[in-house]
């Protein structure tokens, strides 16, 4: 082998020494041979030193065996040929190659190695791609040695060739787990031209280890499990240990990780009173082994305390705070995971649960409760799986709000003439404790507003006089003693009236009996006819709080009228109206003809008339003295009412005298059932008469009739006669013959001008108020008030 190696080297030397042309080139190459020398000398040592081993003789003349140390000859020869093969190819380097010597080719690219162990044996794959362009007689080399966790290289490199171009790969096998290797691939091209790729130290993985042994259970807590095992039977290097495990009977799989690889572990926060199923494995750098024989355990029960001291505070209308201390718990007793917090109102309707999200809080915000409301709160600690015993039930009521606005609100209007309304309502949904009363603002609308208070039982309210075509606004609120509620507001607009204002209204302050206080009104007759006279009176006040009262004359040919005030030392607005006859309709024809008939039935040729009047559109006389004369009625022998009792008592004679004789001066048959007995008249005689006047009569004659006699006649007859019967029935009827008689203009259509005068201790004259009835006159129209003294 020495011969070899210096015969290479000489014709290496011999063919290209004439091209050195450097110094340094010549000092590298010096450099080299001493290397290849060297190396030389301990390859020559180690043969020899072998051979003596052996007991083989070196031959005559040769040198004694140096002492060299090595483990195994064909390693270290294979060793120290690298070298040497190596450091020639230094050399080659250094020195300018002759023109027929071929470049080296370039080392391959995308050098990569990877490692597997399984059944305890090591391998390294290498993968390379070919140099580019691919040289003529290409051949790899592939290079390893073992080398320790720094890099060092114990023992030289073990090497593959690979004589086919077309390989790019190759398996080294029957290696270590856990060991390190350094890779490298080379390239060839002739006889010593060679490029190599970097070196790569590679880890083979470690082996597998197999399960865990004797997985068993130290010890249980109601949320812990203490658990111990033994080593794997093959190990390897153990990184870690992992412990899997769940409920019983479902649940997710759970793990913890034993790092460093202790051989017990203790796993926390598990849940009270529950059965677990755990299991084992052991891990190294290659992966995870399989899972050990499971073990099952259930951990300790656990009831948690209540917790102390619990108290509760109302914030506001809807809100209240609960507060508590946290019951005393030892270690190792259990975890309390939160509070749950149940409550319900004073009437048990619903219950509720409020939990808060651990065991540190230890107060709580309960919300959205009903204002004004007791109710009952009780806490309880809860673990992950159950709750304890709740402790003492807490009472506490919320703050009181104002009530919700009173419901199904109803407006009708009660009287026409003047107007005047009535509102009725139900209790609101929510009062909130007891309703102190129910205030209402009323007042014409977008003007002045009037407050009464309402006691809280009466759930009707009727109006004050108001004016007439005026849209009025009312808002109604419940009250109790947070305040006012939300009101509830309606609108009504009052219908208009026909008004007749009497001119020249006088009203004086005068002394009445028992030393009372009177005003005396007087007024001359206005320009048209009425059927009598309403006053309206109050106390005068600049802030209108009072109420109208009202006195109503039905004498049409009333001119003056004393009130008795009750409040003397206040001045007194007085206010005095006609009430207008209602007229003749001219949409019932009819009635011409039941007049005809019975002015013409009621012996129509009788020179005295009652009244004078007639019925209808009919000309004929309707009563002569046949009817009724010898000097009239008296008041003993007053007509019964259903007929009309209320008649003039001077005027009146006799019924049974003189009533007798009106079924027979009747002329037709059909009037005969009237019962003689005129003064008891019978109750059907509506229906007993004359299908021309009886059935043709409307129920509206005795509503629209004078109140002195149509209100007061029999409901047969006066029901069922026609409206227009006291419409037609002509003004001279309302003489002195029968006190005022049925009036022309019973309609109630108030309106028009008014007239008054203000009477009271205000002082002399000088004072006039003049302008519409807004606000303060029910009868509507213009309102003349003056002050006298």
């Amino acid at each position: 082998m020495k011969n070899s190696v210096g015969f290479q080297f000489v014709v290496i030397l011999c063919v290209c020494m004439q091209q050195l042309y450097a110094q340094s080139n010549f000092m590298n190459t010096l450099n080299h041979l001493d290397k290849i020398m060297i190396q030389t000398q301990v390859l020559r040592d180690i043969v020899q030193a072998e051979m003596a081993k052996q007991g083989i003789p070196s031959g005559p003349g040769a040198p004694p065996p140096s002492n060299v140390a090595y483990s195994s000859f064909v390693d270290e020869v294979a060793g120290r040929l690298q070298i040497l093969e190596d450091t020639v190819s230094g050399l080659n380097s250094v020195m300018n190659r002759c023109h027929h010597q071929p470049p080296a080719p370039s080392p391959p690219t995308n050098v990569i190695a990877e490692s597997a162990t399984t059944d305890n044996v090591s391998s390294i794959v290498v993968r390379w791609d070919p140099p580019q362009p691919v040289p003529d007689n290409l051949q790899y080399k592939v290079y390893f040695a073992a080398v320790d966790e720094s890099g060092y290289q114990p023992q030289g490199e073990v090497v593959f060739r690979i004589c086919d171009a077309t390989q790019t790969s190759a398996s080294i096998t029957d290696l270590s787990p856990r060991a390190h290797y350094q890779v490298r691939v080379g390239t060839v091209a002739g006889v010593v031209t060679e490029s190599s790729s970097t070196p790569q130290v590679i880890e083979t993985p470690d082996i597998i280890p197999s399960a865990p042994q004797n997985l068993r259970i130290e010890g249980t807590t109601p949320n812990t499990v203490t658990l111990r095992w033994d080593t794997p039977d093959i190990a390897g290097v153990v990184s870690s240990y992992v412990l899997y495990y769940r409920e019983d009977g479902g649940g997710p799989q759970m793990t913890e990780t034993v790092d460093p690889p202790t051989m017990f572990y203790t796993v926390n926060d598990l849940s009270e009173g529950t059965r677990y199923k755990f299991d084992v494995a052991a891990k190294s750098n290659n992966g995870e082994g399989p899972r050990s024989i499971p073990v099952e355990v259930k951990t300790i029960d656990f009831n948690p305390p209540h917790p102390l001291d619990l108290n509760c505070t109302a914030m506001n209308k809807t809100s209240v705070l609960l507060t508590w201390n946290k019951p005393l718990v030892l270690p190792g007793d259990g975890i309390i995971r939160g509070f749950n917090i149940n409550y319900t109102d004073e009437r048990y309707r619903d219950f509720f649960l409020f939990k808060t999200p651990t065991a540190e809080f230890t107060e709580a915000v309960i919300s959205s409760l009903e204002p004004a409301t007791v109710y009952y709160f009780q806490a309880s600690s809860r673990t992950r799986k159950t709750f304890g015993g709740g402790g003492a039930v807490v009472m506490c009521q919320t703050k009181a709000d104002s009530p919700s606005k009173p419901r199904n609100v109803q407006i009708e209007l009660s009287r026409l003439d003047p107007p005047q309304l009535t509102i009725k309502w139900i209790p609101p949904y929510h009062t909130y404790g007891p309703l102190t009363n129910y205030t209402l603002h009323w007042g014409v609308k977008n003007g002045a507003l009037r407050k009464e208070k309402i006691e809280p039982y009466r759930l009707r309210w009727d109006s004050d006089y108001l004016d007439d075509a005026t849209v009025h606004e009312f808002k109604l609120f419940a009250v109790n003693a947070e305040g006012f509620g939300e009101p509830a507001i309606v609108q009504f607009t009052t219908p208009k009236r026909e008004t007749i204002v009497p001119p020249n209204v006088t009203v004086d302050r005068v002394k009445g009996p028992n030393n009372t206080t009177m005003l005396r009104v007087k007024w001359d007759p206005p320009n048209q006819p009425v059927k009598g006279y309403r006053i309206l009176y109050r106390k005068f006040e600049w802030v209108y709080t009072g109420r109208w009262k009202l006195k109503e004359l039905n004498d049409p040919n009333a001119l003056a009228t004393e009130i008795v005030v009750d409040e003397p030392n206040y001045s007194h607005i007085v206010v005095v109206r006609g009430t207008a006859k209602r007229r003749t309709n001219p949409n019932f024809p009819m009635m011409g003809q039941m007049g005809g008939q019975m002015g013409n039935q009621m012996i129509g040729s009788s020179s005295s008339v009652m009244g004078g009047g007639r019925m209808g559109q009919g000309n004929q006389p309707m009563m002569g003295n046949g009817m009724m004369n010898n000097g009239g009625m008296n008041p003993g022998n007053m007509m019964n009412p259903m007929m009309g009792g209320n008649m003039n008592p001077n005027n009146m004679g006799s019924p049974m005298n003189n009533m007798g004789n009106m079924g027979n001066s009747m002329g037709s048959p059909n009037m005969n059932n009237m019962n003689p007995q005129m003064g008891n008249m019978n109750p059907q005689m509506g229906n007993n008469m004359n299908p021309q006047m009886g059935n043709n009569m409307n129920p509206q004659m005795g509503n629209n009739m004078n109140p002195q006699m149509g209100n007061n006649m029999s409901p047969q007859m006066g029901n069922n006669m026609s409206p227009q019967m006291g419409n037609s029935m002509s003004n001279p009827m309302d003489g002195p013959n029968m006190g005022g008689g049925m009036n022309q203009g019973m309609r109630g259509d108030m309106g028009g001008n008014m007239g008054g005068s203000i009477s009271g201790p205000m002082g002399g004259g000088g004072m006039q108020m003049s302008g519409q009835g807004q606000g303060q006159n029910p009868f509507g129209g213009q309102m003349n008030m003056r002050m006298q003294g």
